[in-house]
């Protein structure tokens, strides 16, 4: 089936290895081996390279500068030790954003020989062939042996590794945390008379990394326990925040001795009532709970892309 990710369309123009278990793509070209991988967002890649200068010294953002003027579909070309790091300038549609980066790919590579750079391996900062190694889902540009024995080393340790299991209880104690500080941000956007699907996004962000830091792991129990939670955290918040609007109300009226916690305990009679509109209550809670738990999708997504690709230790191109 074919890619339709920035990255699979950049991968098939170039027509270059892609694995799309780790999210990389790589190639050697003109004796320059690169990767392409997402950065950040699924709409946002980047390439790396692994070079030296004839005179066996590290590129530095200075030199680089000439690239990207160079280069003018590349957005800025960093340097971290002997790795140089290149985005691109983006585009309003995923086609051109694609175009972009596969146009500036010989360029770049034409740029690096012009100036002298060769690639080099990481291990001896030397010009040589290397191999991309993508190890725990981190990018190495290594020789072929390094490679073969740092692959062979990992597959040792893995095996001798212990089995992680997952601490339910203190995943979930930890996931807590994260729905009453998405909880709290419901509330407050609410009072300021706003529903924003930023407060389900951060909340959905903040119960599943803190219910991963805590259980070690993130299965699909887990998953449903964060779920859960959510629901439960956007019920309280909404009744919370319903609770501080009838307060408000009832002081307007000269109550001033009614507390929020009294409106939140009489919500319920409020509404029975009919001096608090039930469907507007029930509409809203479902509203926040499509806006949460649909906003929590995109960072799961992404998170589950994270864990797969840091589990990933594998030689490519």
């Amino acid at each position: 089936m074919k890619d339709y990710t920035i990255l699979g369309r950049v991968a098939s123009g170039l027509g270059i290895t892609y694995d799309k278990d780790a999210g990389v793509a790589c190639s050697t070209e003109m004796g320059y081996t690169y990767a392409l991988t997402i950065f950040q967002n699924v709409y946002t890649v980047i390439a790396k390279f692994c070079v030296v200068d004839q005179d066996n010294r590290k590129p530095n953002d200075l030199n680089l500068r000439g690239l990207v003027s160079a280069v003018k579909k590349v957005g800025s070309a960093k340097a971290n030790g002997n790795v140089v790091t290149i985005t691109f300038k983006t585009a309003f549609t995923a086609n051109g954003r694609a175009k972009n980066i596969i146009s500036s790919i010989p360029e770049i590579i034409n740029w690096f020989h012009m100036n002298g750079y060769s690639n080099c391996a990481e291990e001896t900062l030397e010009p040589a062939e290397t191999r991309v190694f993508i190890k725990q889902g981190a990018i190495h540009f290594y020789t072929e042996e390094v490679a073969v024995q740092m692959l062979a080393d990992h597959t040792e340790a893995q095996a001798q590794a212990p089995v992680i299991v997952e601490n339910y209880a203190l995943g979930t104690a930890f996931a807590l945390g994260g729905v009453i500080a998405g909880a709290i941000l419901i509330v407050v956007i609410g009072q300021l008379g706003y529903i924003s699907i930023l407060a389900g996004v951060a909340m959905g962000f903040m119960t599943l990394t803190a219910y991963q830091k805590g259980a070690g792991k993130l299965s699909k129990i887990g998953i449903a326990i964060c779920f859960v939670l959510m629901v439960i955290g956007v019920y309280y918040a909404n009744k919370f925040d319903f609770a501080l609007t009838v307060t408000q109300a009832f002081h307007e009226e000269g109550y001033t001795n009614v507390r929020m916690m009294d409106s939140f305990q009489v919500l319920p009679e409020l509404m029975e009532r009919g001096l608090v509109d039930k469907m507007n209550y029930y509409a809203m809670f479902a509203f926040q709970c499509v806006a949460a738990l649909g906003g929590a999708l995109s960072p799961l997504t992404a998170l589950l892309r994270q864990n797969k690709a840091a589990s990933i230790t594998k030689i490519l191109g």
